[in-house]
Formats: C-alpha cells, sequence, structure tokens
C-alpha cells in the first residue's frame, strides 16, 4: 500500500506535525528508539519520519591528507565523517526504510535556508528524488500545521536551498584550507603539531580580538585633575 512520506527535522516537531494532521489519534511506531508516525488524513494515509538535524554534510571528495588548497566536496552521511554523529544513522536507516513505498513527498522542516538544506538532502539521497512538495509554518499550533500542509508549495524552496548550500560550501573551503594552512605553518617552523581552526566567521573574530588586544597594550595612562567647587 503506497502512501504520502512527511520530512520532519526532528523528532518533537514529527510528533506536532502527526498530531495536528491525524484525523483520530496518529500510531507512533519506534526503531531503535528512533519514532515516526501513521494516520490518516481525509481518508489518506500519510507517514511521518524525522531526521535530526543534518543527517548529512560535506566532506572531501577524494581524501587528500594534509594538502592544500582542496576544492573537491560531496555530500556524505554525517555519521561516515564525524566521529561523534553516530547517532545520525538510526535516523538515517529508519528514513530509507519507509521511504521505500511512499508514492509522494512533503517537507516539513523548519522554513530557512538550513531547514531547507537538511529536507532537501534527505529527498535526493535517501527518497531518491529531485523535488517534493514544501509546507511552510512558523509555529506548531495544529491550525497553521493543517493550512500549511492543505496549501503546501507544489515544489521545494530551492532559493533558500541553494542559499544554505552556498553557506555549508564557503564554511568547508575557508575552514578546511586555513585550518590546514595555519597547522602546517606552524609546524614547518617549530616542528610542533597542533590543529589549528579558523574558518569564515571565527578567522575575522579572532583579528578584531588581536587588534583591540593591541590597542589595549599600547595605551600609556596619562595623569589628569579634576577640579569641584562647592
Amino acid at each position: 500500500m503506497t502512501y504520502e512520506l512527511i520530512i520532519c527535522e526532528k523528532p518533537a516537531q514529527a510528533q506536532k506535525v502527526a498530531q495536528a494532521l491525524a484525523d483520530k489519534h496518529p500510531k507512533k511506531h519506534s526503531v531503535d528508539k528512533v519514532p515516526y508516525y501513521e494516520l490518516t488524513h481525509k481518508k489518506k494515509k500519510i507517514l511521518v519520519g524525522c531526521a535530526v538535524g543534518h543527517l548529512f554534510t560535506l566532506a572531501e571528495a577524494e581524501k587528500n591528507g594534509w594538502k592544500y588548497p582542496t576544492f573537491n566536496t560531496a555530500w556524505k552521511p554525517i555519521f561516515q565523517v564525524s566521529k561523534t554523529a553516530g547517532f545520525a544513522k538510526k535516523y538515517h536507516d529508519v528514513l530509507k526504510t519507509i521511504t521505500k513505498n511512499a508514492k509522494t513527498f512533503t517537507v516539513a522542516t523548519d522554513y530557512d535556508p538550513e531547514g531547507s538544506v537538511i529536507g532537501y538532502n534527505i529527498v535526493r539521497f535517501i527518497c531518491n528524488k529531485k523535488d517534493a512538495k514544501r509546507m511552510k509554518f512558523s509555529t506548531l499550533t495544529k491550525d497553521e500545521l493543517i493550512q500549511s500542509y492543505e496549501k503546501a508549495n507544489k515544489h521545494l524552496d530551492f532559493p533558500q536551498i541553494h542559499a544554505g548550500e552556498t553557506r555549508h560550501h564557503l564554511d568547508f573551503l575557508f575552514g578546511i584550507n586555513l585550518s590546514r594552512a595555519l597547522t602546517l605553518s606552524i609546524k614547518n617552523t617549530s616542528g610542533f603539531f597542533k590543529i589549528l581552526s579558523i574558518g569564515r566567521v571565527q578567522g575575522p573574530t579572532l583579528r578584531l580580538l588581536a587588534e583591540r588586544e593591541k590597542e589595549i597594550k599600547k595605551f600609556k595612562p596619562e595623569t589628569y585633575y579634576e577640579i569641584f567647587l562647592d
């Protein structure tokens, strides 16, 4: 039996969407403590699944050691890239399972660049689709979620997706190349190896702090007098 799959950004959001759309009560399923919901909305079968934030992240397309610059990137499952993101594999696998018999797909992640990228990556890498419907809401109230579903856009919000992808690429390219350059410069001059991280935001912020610290150190106090008259 086919059904519609609604993709949410996190478990709490999936629960709210399922409760809002269900004609009666949604049926909760749990696989390895990962929840998803089965419901009927106006006699239409729907499954509501969830991610747990980003399930995919940018990484080098091919391992390049500590060489730089590197510009060849690819989206990869985050649990394959980060040792601390092993928990994301359960959510990835559950979505992979419940997408098999889905006929239509709707993204119900946060309506911002980050949420749009999260939803789009699930649609293209797990659901193997190029597009999906898109719900737009700012609160998780029942009335707004129902309206958001009934008036869902027929296509994904690609301008926001592209904006989110651009930020990820900039963060990655600045971060990995500048961090490697700094780390290797210290190693080559002192023989001491310690990873020094820097990035698109961190670098300029550190410069502002460094310049302010120089101003403070250059400051020379001067004696001054105040006169008070009663």
